[in-house]
């Protein structure tokens, strides 16, 4: 089943209380379209109570308080979901999650959470982007109190890949989870993670960015899950590493489009667009005024949210418009966030992190898909492609291309069957910024 990619934020509770943050008080009003005339109408609060506690002059404002704007703002379920599930801090081990409002469909999220619960191993599938951590995360944050020992999230994105290590990254695997499921101490051997009285340990291991290292992923958790009965294992990959362990999610990304009756503003690529610049800076002002010309950029960007995010930097000193005039190119879509893995930093990046990862055969295919002129293609088309070109016998394009739809490097026309297209942006990479290796195509390299 395929899900759309969501970011989460609400009022998160911490020890029975809620941790305040104001600025989600004007995210959520704003969501809905109302003033703060409109909120202190809806909720029975004065106005100034609720320009107070959206400015953050009110730190711990009291219950009561909470509890009207909960109401107002139909959150008033899952503030008390939070508030049930809030995790000890003690309990939860690696990168927290996130704390934004939910961007997609809620009833998507709490299926996923289902799934996650229910199976023992779920690995969550998409392009890079897509939001798989972000909401890997958030729904380990929901589920945490199913979990008696907690969450521990291990980071996998840095080690080497498989392909470039000649052989599995198991032992590099195991030694983080390890590290981690030890709680500080450093055991020699798996059994001497836990004591015997200890095997019956229950918690949520998220092992992070596995694309790369899939044969030391599936050993590891093939392992874990044998060893330890009450642990579950959420993987978050780029790819699928096998269809015979757990089930398999689609993370989709994020719709342009909106429901008849709802505004653009709503469509969830816009409005994540509209507050990673932020509506109240002067820009986010403008962008308001230009909801169509936001929703073609969100079109153009496949509505990735990291690709959505990057725009967004730019959009906060270049107008909308300039960017659709310019593309956006490829070199527009960056950021200096370092808590980003650096294959996560830019468009070109992350493609050219998805190309290394592929075999000789896959790449030479690929580069000459580049090299079509038609946006739209099909095996045959192919097909036709590497007869003029000359291929290895031991080769069948046919099947490097199925092998590439895996990598969502190229994608499927929703409405006709066996009909292709590469991503946004493969092209440009393939043709100018892929290294030549082993002798395959390649049309010129530039300076990146």
């Amino acid at each position: 089943m395929m899900m759309q990619g969501v970011a989460v934020e609400t009022l998160l509770p911490s020890a029975g209380r809620y941790a305040w943050d104001s600025r989600q008080i004007a995210a959520l009003r704003e969501k809905r379209g109302w003033t703060q005339e409109e909120l202190a109408e809806r909720s029975g609060l004065s106005v100034r109570t609720i320009r107070n506690l959206e400015l953050g002059r009110v730190q711990n404002p009291r219950r009561s308080s909470v509890d009207l704007l909960a109401v107002a703002l139909g959150v008033e379920g899952e503030l008390e979901r939070q508030a049930a599930g809030a995790h000890d801090r003690a309990m939860w081990r690696g990168p927290q999650p996130p704390t934004s409002v939910l961007v997609g469909n809620r009833s998507d999220h709490e299926y996923l959470a289902h799934t996650v619960r229910a199976n023992r191993l779920t690995t969550f599938l998409g392009p890079g982007g897509v939001g798989k951590t972000r909401l890997a995360l958030s729904t380990a944050a929901e589920i945490s109190p199913f979990f008696r020992h907690g969450v521990v999230v291990v980071e996998l994105g840095d080690l080497s890949p498989e392909r470039h290590s000649q052989g599995s990254q198991a032992a590099a695997v195991m030694h983080r989870v390890r590290r981690q499921l030890s709680w500080g101490r450093a055991p020699d051997s798996l059994d001497s993670i836990v004591a015997d009285s200890e095997r019956e340990t229950n918690l949520l291991l998220v092992l992070d960015n596995a694309e790369h290292i899939p044969g030391g992923v599936t050993a590891v958790t093939r392992e874990l899950l044998g060893t330890f009965p009450g642990i579950h294992v959420l993987i978050t990959a780029r790819r699928r590493l096998t269809e015979r362990l757990g089930v398999n999610r689609e993370i989709r990304p994020l719709p342009v489009d909106v429901a008849t009756g709802d505004g653009m503003s709503h469509a969830p690529a816009v409005e994540l667009v509209l507050r990673h610049v932020g509506s109240g800076s002067p820009a986010g002002a403008d962008l308001t005024k230009d909801l169509p010309l936001v929703a073609e950029l969100c079109r153009r960007l496949g509505g990735l949210p990291r690709n959505l995010e990057f725009a967004a930097e730019r959009m906060r000193t270049v107008p909308v418009r300039l960017l659709l005039a310019y593309g956006p190119t490829m070199e527009m879509l960056w950021s200096n966030d370092h808590a980003l893995l650096p294959h996560q930093r830019s468009v070109a990046d992350g493609i050219l992190w998805n190309l290394d990862l592929l075999a000789d055969d896959h790449r030479r295919l690929l580069t000459r898909i580049a090299t079509m002129p038609a946006h739209w293609f099909t095996l045959d088309d192919v097909a036709a492609q590497n007869d003029r070109l000359g291929w290895s016998a031991a080769a069948n394009p046919v099947t490097l291309l199925s092998d590439l739809l895996e990598t969502s490097l190229i994608l499927a026309d929703p409405d006709y069957r066996y009909r292709y297209r590469l991503a946004p942006y493969v092209a440009e990479v393939a043709r100018h910024l892929m290294p030549e290796r082993n002798g395959f195509e390649h049309c010129r390299t530039v300076a990146s």
